[in-house]
């Protein structure tokens, strides 16, 4: 059965005279937001954010998975990086097409279920989501979630609607979701329950489509299935380090789940305060569309799970995990508050989203230049330049190796010009692309903040280290010598 949708029969009402905002308003919005977090990162950051570096560290190492995440992340971070002549501000860019990606599928979604002004408004709203605005420069597993959740959820719309070949991208988007982080396994629940809910959806289950996209995305993930079988224990132990911040007692299962509720939710809340702008009590009610609740399960299902996993681990969760959760928050909004599009609304409406929108840049990049808690102040290139002049001028060889803690060495690794391979912790089971044989053949900068362990137990230090000061941070550089 297909069940057709005509966008203009659901949403808020609004004026003839507005009936169509022009499609290149959209466009012109998404651009402005391009360029403004790009440049706003790139002319203010001194380095990039820590989870960037550590990216390349991975991904110039090309495995078919890490210790913490699948590898999807660092092979999209270390192209854009080669291809751009190893610029490390080409991942602001790379960051910045993901968010495009993720407001186009954002506004095809909204076309399913509203008319065209209604569509770019719930599209806009996310301008304001920390999300999608201040987070974005940090291209990391969590950013890279945003298209791909969007591209899920518009692909499992119209697959369970008849659009039977959607079914196929389904599986493409599905195996991308868990190649970039696990936790692309809650949308997949999230999909698997409404098929098993929706009347209309459970019909699928009888589509060889469905089932032919389920063995196109297990043979897209297979090779790194393949590894995580033998190595499922690194990606274990690093979640489990969470589970172990927790409080350690019964109130952790209560506290925590509603801890990450409320900061997931916080960061919608300037979204929310210029959509609610548009609330007018007394609008007339409009017909809802068909897919409302599966769009509201797509919107809570996977915060309402991982609350669920929260409340029987204990674990600490960290409220940015919620990065992908609230793509569709304005379609939602636009679904179920009684919002008028009239002119009046309308002009409140763009005003206020461009003060909030002006407002949160400008703040963002007042800390960036002036907050002395934010890690990319910090010069590392300073940093990843001292240890390798230091290494030359002793060794007159290119430094290979970095052993450190995993900040560290992404940061000497990303921005030393010969790239030295990440030895993480010292430990050869985080870093399998390198084996004690390359450490006694290439030697390695063995480097440490003062006040840290430099693993002694693990690596042959001995001798007196040298001392480095960066930003008034003070670091030790032990240098095991290659073997000639």
């Amino acid at each position: 059965m297909t069940l057709t949708l005509s966008a203009e029969r659901y949403g808020p009402s609004f004026s003839p005279s507005l009936r169509e905002w022009p499609p290149w308003l959209l466009a012109a919005l998404l651009l402005w937001h391009a360029v403004i977090w790009v440049l706003l990162p790139a002319l203010s950051y001194q380095m990039l954010p820590l989870d960037a570096a550590e990216l390349l560290g991975w991904g110039m190492e090309w495995q078919l998975g890490y210790y913490k995440h699948p590898p999807l992340g660092p092979w999209l971070g270390e192209a854009a990086f080669q291809l751009s002549g190893q610029q490390p501000e080409s991942l602001y860019l790379l960051a910045q097409l993901g968010v495009l990606v993720t407001l186009y599928y954002v506004w095809r979604t909204a076309r399913l279920v509203l008319a065209p002004t209604a569509s770019i408004i719930a599209t806009l709203v996310l301008e304001l989501s920390y999300f999608h605005t201040v987070l974005t420069p940090n291209f990391n597993m969590n950013s890279l979630q945003l298209p791909i959740w969007a591209a899920m959820g518009f692909h499992f719309l119209r697959a369970t609607r008849g659009a039977s070949q959607h079914w196929l991208w389904l599986a493409a988007w599905s195996a991308a979701a868990l190649l970039t982080k696990y936790s692309g396994a809650l949308l997949l629940l999230t999909f698997v329950s409404i098929l098993l809910i929706d009347p209309d959806a459970r019909r699928q289950w009888r589509n060889p489509w469905l089932w032919g996209g389920a063995v196109l995305g297990l043979l897209l993930i297979s090779p790194h299935l393949i590894w995580l079988l033998e190595n499922w224990r690194l990606p274990a132990a690093y979640l489990q380090r969470f589970d172990e911040q927790g409080a350690g007692d019964w109130t952790s299962h209560l506290l925590e789940p509603l801890r990450f509720a409320i900061g997931a939710l916080a960061g919608m809340l300037l979204s929310a305060v210029v959509a609610l702008s548009l609330v007018q009590r007394h609008t007339d009610a409009t017909p809802h569309s068909p897919l409302r609740w599966q769009l509201l399960a797509l919107c809570l299902g996977p915060l309402i799970l991982a609350m669920l996993y929260g409340a029987i681990s204990g674990s600490r969760l960290k409220s940015t995990w919620a990065f992908p959760f609230f793509n569709l928050f304005g379609i939602c909004l636009l679904q179920w508050l009684p919002l008028s599009l009239q002119p009046v609304r309308l002009r409140v409406f763009g005003i206020l989203l461009a003060l909030l929108m002006l407002g949160l840049t400008a703040g963002h990049l007042a800390y960036k230049l002036r907050g002395s808690q934010s890690k990319t102040v910090f010069d590392g290139p300073a940093l990843a330049l001292a240890v390798e002049n230091t290494w030359n001028d002793r060794f007159q060889r290119p430094l290979r190796i970095v052993a450190g803690d995993h900040i560290l060495t992404a940061i000497v690794s990303t921005y030393a010009g010969s790239r030295p391979s990440m030895l993480i912790e010292g430990r050869f089971d985080l870093s399998p692309w390198l084996s004690r044989a390359d450490v006694e053949r290439e030697g390695a900068a063995v480097l440490c903040e003062i006040g840290s362990s430099c693993w002694q137990d693990v690596l042959p230090i001995e001798g007196t280290p040298l001392n480095l000061e960066v930003d008034d941070r003070r670091f030790q550089l032990w240098m095991l010598a290659p073997r000639d």
